[in-house]
């Protein structure tokens, strides 16, 4: 197995001086790749994620394209649901949803990590095929507890999770309940992905933004903690995300995560003085900026965020959220060379 002993990921995950950030991006494969959607005329997106060569072939698809400084595995957050003996649906137009839903406290239970190795085995076989042709640091990823809970209620995504509201007003012990079973089948999943070769993990908590302050602290950070504290003794680093969570930078930073991914609600220069020394933060370019500006444009911000970070430890370089569809190829190419020049 090639394991990746230095990167310049690795290296600013660690907080040591790199001779630049790295750079990669969320959804680095997918819709807006015309290779990928080439691919999607012939396969379809849940056989993408549960045929290990298809996601091999995706995952490696954009560092063919671009000089990208770490690799993502291409899979999907709601794979989870699988341990439960859930059914997870991907139609051609409109998200993801899960059938049966949860009704009941009762519908999910304690997962063994023999069932999650037996029933998400393709996740594991896909990271073994990628680790002997990689030479970036590869990265594997859960859902937290709270995001993944949101679909489970609710069947899908949504705007306004009405079904969850519910819980968390009628039933909130049931609801730290449920979180709790999902807490635990998420660090088992997350260690057997580092079992099977990734270099660093990624928590993504996608619906955190539909939470209060209050609420936040309540259903979404101590879940973050307890997977800190469980996947800290694995040695490999932790990154977290979320939507809104540059309302709380430093309230995440107590949990002392390898790193902290931000959205865009803050530059990346204020985020990296609020966080500690020892943490790496992670962003933030708008998605939305690289979909719609043009190539110029694209490149003239990316390099003033560069500017606004030099000489600090501790940066990687991400977008707040994942690359749109249709963003022009152009314009990733912009964003990459502005941020890959050697300070």
């Amino acid at each position: 197995m090639n394991t990746v002993t230095s990167s310049l990921f690795l290296e600013a995950l660690a907080s040591k001086e790199v001779k630049r950030p790295p750079v990669w991006l969320m959804r680095q494969a997918g819709r807006y790749l015309p290779q990928y959607l080439k691919l999607r005329t012939l396969h379809s997106l849940s056989s993408l994620f549960h045929e290990p060569d298809l996601a091999t072939e995706v995952t490696l698809l954009p560092l063919k394209i671009f000089p990208l400084d770490a690799a993502i595995v291409f899979s999907d957050l709601l794979i989870l649901a699988e341990v439960w003996d859930k059914k997870v649906f991907y139609p051609e137009s409109g998200g993801p949803y899960i059938q049966p839903k949860v009704e009941q406290e009762t519908d999910l239970f304690f997962v063994t990590e023999e069932e999650i190795l037996h029933k998400l085995s393709y996740v594991f076989a896909t990271i073994k095929q990628l680790k002997p042709v990689l030479d970036v640091p590869l990265i594997g990823f859960c859902g937290a507890p709270f995001t993944m809970l949101c679909y489970l209620l609710e069947g899908k995504g949504g705007h306004t999770f009405p079904t969850v509201r519910l819980w968390m007003e009628k039933k909130p012990r049931e609801f730290s309940s449920l979180l709790h079973k999902i807490c635990k089948a998420t660090i088992s999943y997350a260690k057997l992905q580092v079992e099977a070769g990734v270099d660093a993990i990624q928590v993504f908590d996608s619906w955190t933004h539909l939470l209060s302050k209050e609420e936040f602290f309540l259903y979404a950070l101590p879940y973050w903690q307890e997977m800190q504290i469980h996947l800290k003794v694995l040695g490999v680093p932790t990154l977290f995300f979320s939507r809104a969570n540059s309302l709380y930078p430093q309230e995440i930073a107590s949990i002392y995560p390898s790193a902290i991914s931000f959205d865009e609600g803050r530059s990346l220069a204020s985020l990296r003085q609020l966080v500690p020394e020892g943490i790496a933060v992670q962003g933030n370019f708008s998605p939305q900026f690289l979909l719609s500006a043009s190539a110029a444009e694209v490149k003239k911000e990316a390099l003033l965020m560069a500017q606004s970070v030099i000489g600090q430890k501790g940066i990687i370089f991400n977008l707040g959220h994942g690359v749109l569809p249709k963003t022009p190829v152009e314009n990733v190419w912009a964003f990459l060379e502005a941020l890959q020049l050697e300070k």
